[in-house]
C-alpha cells in the first residue's frame, strides 16, 4: 500500500464535508479528482470507505476506523513539517495560534503584538473559534496552541496550561430597569431576553444548569452569539438583554454596561493554554508560553 498524504488529505476532507461535491470546491479542485484519489484508498485498502448516496457519502464502519489513522498521519506529518521548518530556521517560522477573544485590546493580543515585535521573522496564523473548535484543532495537529477560557465541570482533551483566571457576572445596560436594584433573585429575570453564545457552550449550560438548579425557568435567549463582541455588547447597551460578560470586558464599557447583584450567577473561569503533549516544542511555542506568563501576573499551571 502506498497511500499519499494529498489523498489523505482529501479523504479527511469528504469526511469533514459527507459530500464529494462540497469537499472539491473546500479543496479547490474538480470532483472527479477527489473521487478519483478515494477510489485510490479504497483499492489499496480493499474496503469502501464512503456509503454514496443521493445526500452525499457517509463513513462505512471501516471507513471510521481509517479516519482515526488517517487524522493521526495528517498530524503526524503537520508536526514533522513544522518542526523541521522551526531547526532550519530557529526564532523564524510559523506560529499558529487559536483565541476565543477577538477583542483588540485583551492580554493575549498584547502578547502576540510584542512577539511579532521582536521576532522579525515570525510568521503567525490566527484563527478565532469556540474553544472545543479550538480545543480539537490542536488536537487534530491544526493549530500549535490556543488561548481558551474553562469553566466549571468542563475540560478539555489537549494538555492545558492555566495562564489567568477572571469572573464571570450577568450585565445589563446602565440604565437597565434592574440597574438599580440593591439585590436580585432569579425570578426577577424572566421578563427580559438574553445574549448567549450556542447550546454547545459550556458557559451557558452552566448558566442553564443554575437555573435548573433552582427551579427557574430557563433563560429566554434572543440573541446567539459565540463571542462576546464590541457588536454584542454595542447591542446589550442599547436594549434590555441580559448576558454574561466576563469582568476584564466590562472594564471597556464602564457607564454603558455594567454587573448586576446576582451573586447566585457569577463564576469564575480560567484561561489556559492548549497544546498537544506528543508535539515537539519549538522555540518559537516556547517564546510565545514564555511571554505569556510573563504578561499576566498571576498563573499556575495544571494538566488535563
Amino acid at each position: 500500500m502506498a497511500f499519499t498524504l494529498s489523498d489523505i488529505g482529501y479523504f479527511l476532507e469528504v469526511a469533514r464535508q459527507q459530500h464529494f461535491g462540497r469537499a472539491s470546491r473546500e479543496l479547490g479542485i474538480s470532483q472527479p479528482a477527489v473521487t478519483k484519489a478515494i477510489r485510490r484508498l479504497e483499492a489499496d485498502a480493499g474496503v469502501a470507505l464512503f456509503e454514496r448516496g443521493a445526500g452525499g457519502a457517509r463513513l462505512t464502519a471501516e471507513g471510521e476506523l481509517f479516519l482515526e489513522s488517517a487524522r493521526r498521519l495528517q498530524a503526524q506529518h503537520a508536526e514533522l513539517d513544522h518542526l523541521a521548518s522551526d531547526l532550519r530556521a530557529q526564532h523564524a517560522g510559523l506560529l499558529r495560534v487559536g483565541v476565543t477573544n477577538p477583542e483588540a485590546r485583551s492580554r493575549v493580543v498584547a502578547v502576540l503584538t510584542e512577539l511579532v515585535r521582536q521576532r522579525p521573522g515570525l510568521r503567525l496564523s490566527l484563527r478565532i473559534d469556540t474553544s472545543d473548535r479550538l480545543n480539537d484543532a490542536v488536537e487534530r495537529g491544526d493549530l500549535d496552541t490556543a488561548l481558551a477560557p474553562a469553566y466549571p465541570g468542563h475540560d478539555f482533551s489537549c494538555q492545558q496550561l492555566v495562564v489567568g483566571e477572571d469572573e464571570v457576572r450577568v450585565a445589563a445596560r446602565a440604565d437597565h430597569p434592574l440597574a438599580g436594584r440593591r439585590t436580585l433573585a432569579l425570578p426577577d429575570l424572566a421578563p427580559y431576553g438574553w445574549v448567549m453564545p450556542s447550546r454547545e457552550s459550556a458557559s451557558r449550560r452552566l448558566l442553564t444548569q443554575i437555573f435548573s438548579a433552582a427551579g427557574a425557568p430557563p433563560p429566554q435567549v434572543v440573541v446567539e452569539a459565540e463571542y462576546m463582541s464590541a457588536v454584542v455588547l454595542g447591542l446589550q447597551a442599547g436594549s434590555d438583554l441580559l448576558a454574561a460578560v466576563p469582568v476584564s470586558v466590562l472594564h471597556d464599557w464602564v457607564g454603558r454596561v455594567q454587573a448586576l447583584p446576582l451573586p447566585m450567577l457569577a463564576f469564575k473561569r480560567t484561561l489556559v493554554m492548549l497544546t498537544r503533549p506528543s508535539a515537539p516544542q519549538t522555540p518559537l511555542l516556547d517564546a510565545f508560553r514564555a511571554a505569556l506568563l510573563a504578561q499576566l501576573p498571576t498563573t499556575r499551571a495544571g494538566a488535563g
